[in-house]
């Protein structure tokens, strides 16, 4: 490491644990709230080009393929995230070679997990389909057309998810930004012309969803190696059962998080599948749309992440205290904001994706439901993060799995069969209320307990 490599990581350690606070949360999150806006618009893209074919079916499987899509990203965030917290906490003690050392290791397992994932699955596309609600018919065939594309793309997504996740909670958001944007603005410009120009419909938008990931996966590779940023070496990697136990420990509050929302999801999808293909249809665009309030909440609650990790290795918990508070405050904002104009939109947001009136009413519905309750989700969101962080990763896994698995599962299987179509549509705000509570009584626990000064 140079001279000038040390430099630029002594000043990022500086700023992150000494300079005003709120300017810094804004200025770390922006970077975080870009990519999560573009991300957002980014999982429409398929979902609206798609739409415009008008096939409930075609539509329908853009939402079943994202569900796997989901699990491969689940792997990648763990990864991800526990080799890049224990990157965190060592810059914040200054121990740059346990930082080099977790950041190659977290390279190398997503490498030989995407390859397993890969050659496992290509054999058995239909099965896969099937088992992911897709049973028969064209929304099976259409499916099936999708992973067969998609089933490639899986080691890139995984190494770009990790080089993503290691960048951000190091504190280099730019660079985390830029290489994501780079690959997703990329399928969003191919996206059109392989689905509309070239006919290729869901086959199109896995082609231009492979292309953008290997690109972006370019892009957060060369990052690595600028600005102070920990160069990936493979040869430092060290694949010893306590690092990937580190690593999977680490990880697993966002691994349990996305897994179990992937596997809700599937499950959503097959629940839904009893009210008819259109309910799916209805159900993969209120979930497109909701996300859009939540996109900005995650997207600054990644800027506090930084700050509380490498805070909490320098032990500076006022520090974190503060943060939170900020971070707190200014999500509720957004979250009344973006919800309001969501609920009063949702009629011409729908459209756009659907002219199918009875996809477009039911849409609409689950939309206003989870409307009730997002204002008051901010705590539940800052409140996994913040247990992760400190290295509470029991509790982190408790509160982060609440919504889309612990309340949500029951919910689904309950609620649908008593209370017919209104189960369906009021599953998700009945589970996100339940999440809230615990959240509130297991983060205010463990405030009281960790941070002390």
């Amino acid at each position: 490491m140079n001279k000038t490599d040390d430099l630029k990581r002594e000043e990022k350690i500086n700023r992150l644990t000494g300079a005003p606070l709120y300017p810094l949360l804004v200025k770390m999150a922006i970077p975080s709230m870009v990519g999560m806006i573009v991300s957002t618009v980014y999982s429409m893209t398929d979902t609206y080009f798609v739409g415009k074919l008008d096939s409930v079916d075609l539509t329908a499987s853009v939402g079943i393929v994202f569900s796997f899509v989901s699990v491969i990203q689940a792997i990648g965030f763990w990864f991800g995230y526990g080799s890049g917290n224990h990157i965190s906490r060592s810059i914040g003690k200054k121990d740059n070679e346990t930082a080099e050392t977790m950041a190659a290791t977290g390279i190398v397992l997503a490498i030989i997990t995407g390859l397993i994932i890969m050659l496992l699955g290509i054999p058995f596309l239909d099965e896969l389909s099937v088992i992911l609600g897709a049973e028969t018919g064209e929304l099976h065939a259409a499916t099936v057309r999708y992973l067969r594309i998609t089933i490639f793309t899986v080691p890139f997504m995984l190494i770009s998810n990790v080089l993503y996740n290691q960048l951000r909670l190091a504190g280099s958001g730019k660079d985390s930004m830029i290489g994501l944007l780079v690959g997703m603005l990329l399928n969003m410009i191919l996206d059109p012309i392989f689905i509309l120009v070239i006919k290729m419909d869901v086959a199109g938008a896995a082609l231009a969803s492979m292309i953008g990931q290997i690109v972006g996966c370019i892009v957060l590779f060369w990052s690595t190696g600028r600005n102070g940023n920990i160069k990936i070496r493979i040869r430092r990697a060290v694949m010893s059962r306590v690092n990937i136990k580190k690593i999977l420990w680490g990880g697993a509050p966002n691994f349990c998080r996305q897994g179990i929302s992937s596997i809700s999801s599937v499950m959503l999808n097959n629940t839904a599948a009893l009210f008819g293909n259109h309910a799916i249809a209805a159900l993969t665009i209120a979930l497109r749309i909701s996300y859009i309030a939540y996109a900005l909440v995650i997207g600054f609650g990644q800027g506090f992440q930084p700050i509380c990790l490498v805070n909490y290795g320098a032990k500076k918990f006022g520090r974190i205290r503060k943060a939170f508070f900020y971070a707190l405050i200014t999500v509720s904002i957004f979250l009344i904001i973006s919800v309001a104009f969501i609920y009063i939109k949702s009629d011409y947001l729908v459209q756009k994706f659907t002219t199918d009136k009875d996809v477009s009413e039911l849409a609409i519905r689950m939309i206003h439901a989870q409307c009730y309750v997002m204002p008051f989700m901010g705590f539940y969101i800052l409140c996994g993060m913040f247990l992760q962080n400190i290295g509470q990763f029991g509790k982190a896994t408790l509160v982060t799995i609440a919504e889309n698995g612990t309340f949500l599962i029951p919910a689904m299987l309950i609620m649908p069969r008593l209370l017919g179509l209104e189960g369906l549509i009021y599953c998700r705000s009945t589970a996100s209320v339940a999440a809230l509570l615990l959240s509130l009584v297991i983060g205010i626990g463990a405030w009281n307990k960790y941070l002390k000064e």
